[in-house]
């Protein structure tokens, strides 16, 4: 316990001197201040048109930025994040104002801040990486649609009901009809076109201030007759009187500080993201971050502010601006406290029309469609959670929206993993199928089963199905009982079923699953087909087992890597040199775990590189050239491995000859490195063989130069056969160590 309390202490110290002191110095002070300043432009317009959607006077809109954002940037776990009141979180908030009143509103940011520093200190914030996008599309979406119909009534300046929704919309068209010249509309329009089109020139900040600034300036300049802000008062403590005997149900408040908890959390670290997208590996703390979104929450609330998170729009702008240290977000809420107190004029003479812009121009911004279609490219089903959650939200609200579209999602992915594939491939002897199971073999899998089933059925030439077990990641007692069924439907047909490539807890199913007679046959490997083929009187076709590899190599992982084939269609960079025997029991990419493209192979009878001579017709002197030369490989491996033949013939007839004129030849390159260090075993000759092809590789002028220059790095390695392990030599103990 004393050791945790000491650690937590140590990180506390360690934010305090990293990411405080900064803002004592001199450094960066001149970049700070103007992305203060450039954050005022956005700050000021976007928290004054939270407080009208929210349905708040407008200095707490200004409360919430100037506390909120002092004491985010002190406490948070982002440099250059900014704090304040949010758009996506104004129809929520409008609602708790709804049912519970002011004083409600200010219980629920409480509610909201105590259970963010609960979750920043058990460390819970990276529980945001689970929140499907589809599921945050959808909400920002849902809060943009909701958001633009509720500013329809004050850009037509018209005195309606509280329900702005898409009912009343439609039931009030003919009134939207009669005013849809009149100055508000025009004006409230004017500032989303300024909004659209200024930032393709200028920076973020700059379109807030013009789209204020214009609209504003013809408003006085045309004598317009349009509602503003009005008067604000300079108190910055309770804006509105709190009383809390209206506050009844206390049960539903809490409910709803938990509802505004989430997405305020969920809100501050989508905007941390971004700002971690834009801040060149400035990475956030998300457990900080919700700490000190906490406590802005409660210090917000103490001061009658409404619940603030960390926003994009500011963050961007600050990141864009130039801040370099959280004096910039310290200075912006200063400057705003300024401007409240010294020049309120500024801001009561903008007129309503002007926020509500600014609200609708945020409204098509969180329907972002573009994103819809990438998702759409990306994965089908996505965008049906996201539509399931969009409707969801717009036709009850935003946390039953978000509850459904969480059980869609969690259905979805079950669905998903549920599923089975299977790549079918008739032989060209129309004797065999073989079909390549891919994803998860469970209860959801019979009907796919049946399906080959009643094909193997339809084809009367067909005498074997093969199902592969290669690419099946799970197999429970569902999908083996049912696989186990099929085999003994086939049998009855009297097609013989073969399992082939289980991995060993999959037999282990497949085994608790069969009862009495065994009605299929189990392999590993692909002779043990071959014999099961041969005994029968039917002939096995390698070349049919490679096309029907390349049915799954093309439909499963060619198709799941497009980009990366036409990256490397583009050319090759191999990190390394792989010289390896030609065994087919090695599979370098496997055992290595490398993807196309890494390893650049030679492969040979027992791994030889044969030392250099000028007129050497070799082709591994070409392969090791061009890969260090052209392809600028600097890693060379050369891997043996127990059990080689080509080192068991090479011991044991040291001078004497197979009667193969190539293997002969080839294996006195071998023979010629025993003779001069002869082993007491094969196992020991693999061990010899390999430390004599790395000095043959020093031979090569310009790669024996780079060796001992260490421009080159070389390798030997020892693949064990029998367990898949791999031995590296250490020049420090003098003997071939295996690798961890």
């Amino acid at each position: 316990m004393k050791r945790i309390i000491r650690n937590s202490n140590a990180a506390v110290g360690s934010y305090l001197v990293n990411e405080l002191t900064p803002m004592f110095r001199r450094q960066y002070l001149r970049a700070d201040i103007g992305a203060a300043i450039a954050l005022v432009f956005v700050a000021i317009p976007l928290s004054l048109a939270v407080s009208f959607a929210t349905g708040v006077s407008p200095q707490v809109g200004l409360i919430s930025a100037v506390i909120g954002g002092i004491l985010g940037a002190l406490f948070g776990g982002c440099r250059l994040g900014v704090t304040g009141p949010a758009i996506a979180m104004s129809v929520l908030l409008a609602d708790t104002i709804n049912n519970f009143g002011f004083t409600g509103l200010l219980i629920v940011g409480v509610v909201c801040g105590i259970l963010q520093i609960t979750f920043g200190v058990l460390r819970l914030g990276r529980l945001s990486k689970y929140i499907p996008m589809s599921l945050v599309l959808a909400f920002g979406a849902g809060i943009g649609f909701l958001l633009l119909f509720q500013q329809l009534p004050l850009m037509f300046q018209l005195h309606t009901d509280n329900d702005r929704t898409v009912l009343s919309a439609y039931e009030n068209l003919h009134l939207y009809a009669q005013h849809v010249s009149s100055a508000g509309v025009l004006l409230a329009l004017l500032t989303v076109a300024i909004l659209a089109i200024v930032p393709r020139f200028l920076p973020r900040a700059y379109a807030f201030f013009f789209a204020v600034l214009i609209p504003t300036a013809i408003s006085l300049l045309l004598g317009l007759k349009l509602h503003v802000v009005g008067e604000i008062p300079h108190d910055l403590i309770h804006a509105h009187g709190i009383s809390f005997s209206g506050v009844t149900d206390v049960h539903k408040l809490i409910i709803t500080g938990i509802e505004v908890f989430i997405l305020a959390s969920l809100e501050t670290l989508l905007s941390t993201n971004a700002v971690d997208l834009m801040g060149k590996g400035d990475l956030h703390n998300p457990n900080q971050e919700l700490i000190g979104q906490g406590i802005a929450n409660i210090g917000v609330a103490i001061f009658g502010g409404i619940p603030v998170t960390g926003v994009v729009a500011r963050s961007s702008v600050n990141v864009l601006a130039g801040a370099k240290t959280r004096r910039a977000a310290i200075f912006h809420a200063l400057i705003i406290f300024a401007i409240v107190y010294f020049a309120p004029q500024l801001i009561e003479i903008m007129p309503i029309a002007v926020l509500s812009g600014i609200l609708i121009a945020a409204a098509f911004k969180m329907m972002n469609f573009k994103q819809v279609v990438d998702l759409w490219k990306g994965d089908r089903l996505e965008v049906v959670v996201y539509f399931i959650t969009f409707f969801a939200i717009i036709g009850s609200d935003l946390i039953d929206g978000i509850q459904t579209g969480l059980l869609a999602a969690f259905i979805i992915v079950g669905v998903k993993m549920l599923r089975t594939k299977a790549e079918i491939k008739l032989w060209t002897n129309n004797n065999v199928l073989r079909v390549g199971l891919t994803g998860n073999l469970t209860f959801m899998s019979y009907e796919r089963l049946e399906q080959i089933r009643d094909y193997a059925a339809s084809e009367k030439d067909i005498h074997f199905v093969v199902f592969e077990f290669s690419m099946l990641h799970n197999l429970d007692s569902s999908g083996a009982k049912h696989l186990i069924s099929i085999a003994e439907e086939l049998n009855e047909m009297n097609i013989t079923t073969i399992f082939h490539g289980a991995k060993d807890e999959q037999v282990e199913v497949l085994k608790a699953n069969t009862f009495e007679t065994i009605p299929y046959e189990l392999t590993i490997t692909e002779y043990q087909i071959k014999d099961i083929l041969e005994k029968s009187g039917f002939t096995h076709s390698a070349t049919d087992v490679l096309r029907h590899g390349i049915t799954k190599y093309v439909t499963n992982y060619a198709k799941d890597n497009k980009k990366l084939l036409d990256t490397l269609a583009q050319g090759q960079k191999p990190h390394t040199l792989l010289i390896t025997c030609s065994d087919s029991r090695l599979n370098p990419n496997a055992f290595l775990s490398a993807n196309i493209g890494e390893i650049f192979i030679v492969r040979n009878v027992g791994n030889v590189v044969p030392p250099y001579m000028p007129d050497n017709v070799y082709s591994e002197i070409a392969a090791i050239e061009y890969s260090v030369a052209e392809l600028g490989v600097r890693n060379i491996v050369i891997c043996g491995h127990t059990e080689c033949g080509a080192i068991k013939a090479s011991y044991a007839a040291l001078d004497e000859k197979l009667g193969y004129v190539g293997l002969d030849n080839w294996l006195g390159l071998i023979k010629d490195g025993f003779r001069n260090n002869k082993p007491k075993d094969a196992q020991e000759g693999v061990k010899f063989n390999l430390m004599h092809q790395v000095e043959n590789l020093k031979t090569y002028p310009k790669i024996g130069a780079m060796i001992a220059t260490n421009q080159i790095t070389v390798n030997a390695w020892i693949y064990d056969v029998h367990s898949g392990h791999v031995l590296e030599w250490s020049d420090k103990q003098q003997d071939f160590v295996q690798i961890v």
